[in-house]
């Protein structure tokens, strides 16, 4: 299992955490314990771990450090599969904690619960506005409980719903009775200020399978791995019989074309180069691709200097890194100098530090064929390894970038390694391998 850059934690056995949730809150080091013990057994499925997390789910303390653990445990009891925990976790749809009933309604979902007892409490919860209703409603969908398709179409009709909460009635409508009502509402949801509910709406419609919205879709300035699951889910194996469209649309959602982009921010005024740099640090996408945008136009020895002050920043942002290359990639002319400040900036990100699934990765690894072939070259037969580069995206950059800037030179040993793609373990890989033979 690979690290997540998100997993800060210390690290813990199975022994250690189950060790730590036999204890009593007063014998904890820290109050985060709990949590911490039961994030980690997630990493180790087995009896002993869903024994460990069904006894904490009947613990009856109201302290924060055991409802935030059993918060936890539910979601890890859904992603462990493990359906004997239903009626524990059903029990946790009476609690009086909101996010406890949440990731219930989720795990039951995932465990795809058949109790209609349970079902039956869950379109109760829909009446209670300080529930998520979102998650409540992808559940009963996601469960296929047609017995809530009449609490639905009345929902629907509410005045004052959320777009997450509308969005997501659209979509159970249509997994439930496979009516298409007002679909095309969600369009408008994918350009909404609010980065979150953008990204809503592109699940909204994955769950509605509206290959008609595709193209709104990859227009809304949200970050590539949305769009890559879009295109992913809605062409399934059943689905895939236009494999031409299917690689132009991954090709331009790997570059990312931002000139297709229809942004939900604008400057009313004209920016100084440090905040437009600053902004390829924001965690929202319409802000990034408008400075991003804004700094592609400007002078590029007007920028530079900028740019090289924050590369040591940027480093360690993933979110930043992903705006960084796609700036080197959208400019020309990079003299020497640049160009080896570039090449340092990309290699980083291609440490293994990072985990194969980066959002950055095939970005980068597409810089690295255009700014360092030689490196690339090297690196080539692991970059094109599914056991040593796990994510496909990456390994369709790979394949996207050899396209992208041919080298005659190069032609008659990349072959081999394009016939090798051929036969990949993903379906897109392969096709994308054999559009270039």
């Amino acid at each position: 299992m690979e690290k997540s850059p998100f997993d800060n934690l210390p690290q813990l056995s199975q022994k250690e955490a189950l060790c730590i949730l036999s204890k009593q809150i007063d014998q904890l080091d820290l109050s985060s314990d709990y949590y911490k013990a039961v994030f980690h057994l997630g990493k180790y499925p087995g009896q002993e771990t869903e024994e460990a997390l069904l006894k904490l789910l009947e613990r009856s303390s109201k302290e924060q450090s055991v409802v935030i653990a059993k918060r936890k445990a539910v979601e890890v009891l859904g992603n462990l599969g493990c359906i004997r925990a239903i009626p524990a976790i059903g029990r946790c749809l009476s609690s009086s904690d909101i996010y406890l009933i949440e990731n219930a309604a989720w795990a039951l979902k995932e465990l795809q619960c058949k109790d209609k007892s349970l079902h039956q409490l869950i379109i109760l919860l829909l009446d209670d506005v300080n529930q998520n209703r979102r998650v409540l409603i992808q559940s009963l969908a996601g469960m296929q409980v047609i017995e809530s398709l009449p609490k639905i179409r009345n929902l629907m009709r509410e005045e004052n719903l959320s777009s997450g909460e509308y969005g997501a009635l659209l979509a159970a409508n249509f997994k439930l009775s496979g009516q298409r009502q007002n679909i095309d509402q969600i369009k408008k949801f994918l350009f909404l200020p609010n980065q979150n509910d953008r990204q809503c709406a592109v699940q909204d419609v994955i769950d509605c399978m509206a290959i008609d919205l595709l193209p709104s879709v990859l227009k809304s300035p949200i970050a590539p791995s949305f769009k890559i699951r879009a295109v992913e889910t809605i062409f399934c194996e059943k689905n895939s019989k236009n494999m031409v469209e299917i690689l132009r649309l991954l090709d331009s959602i790997i570059k990312d074309d931002h000139a297709n982009l229809e942004l939900v921010h604008q400057y009313e005024s004209i920016q100084k180069v440090d905040f437009l740099v600053e902004e390829l640090f924001s965690t929202d996408f319409s802000r990034a691709y408008l400075a991003l945008k804004t700094l592609i136009c400007m002078p590029k020895e007007l920028i530079w200097p900028c740019i090289e002050f924050n590369l040591g920043k940027a480093k360690i942002d993933y979110g930043a890194i992903y705006f960084f290359v796609l700036l080197f990639l959208n400019i020309e002319n990079w003299n020497s100098s640049e160009i080896l400040s570039i090449n340092n900036f990309v290699l980083s990100t291609l440490d293994n530090k990072w985990p194969s699934y980066m959002k950055f990765k095939p970005l980068a690894i597409i810089a690295l064929i255009r700014f360092n072939r030689l490196v690339f070259n090297l690196r080539l037969p692991s970059l094109l390894d599914s056991k040593q580069n796990p994510s496909w995206q990456s390994r369709y950059a790979v394949l996207l970038g050899l396209e992208t800037y041919k080298d005659p030179k190069y032609n008659s040993c990349y072959l081999s390694y394009i016939e090798q793609a051929s036969i990949d373990c993903h379906r897109f890989v392969r096709s994308k391998s054999k559009s270039l033979l």
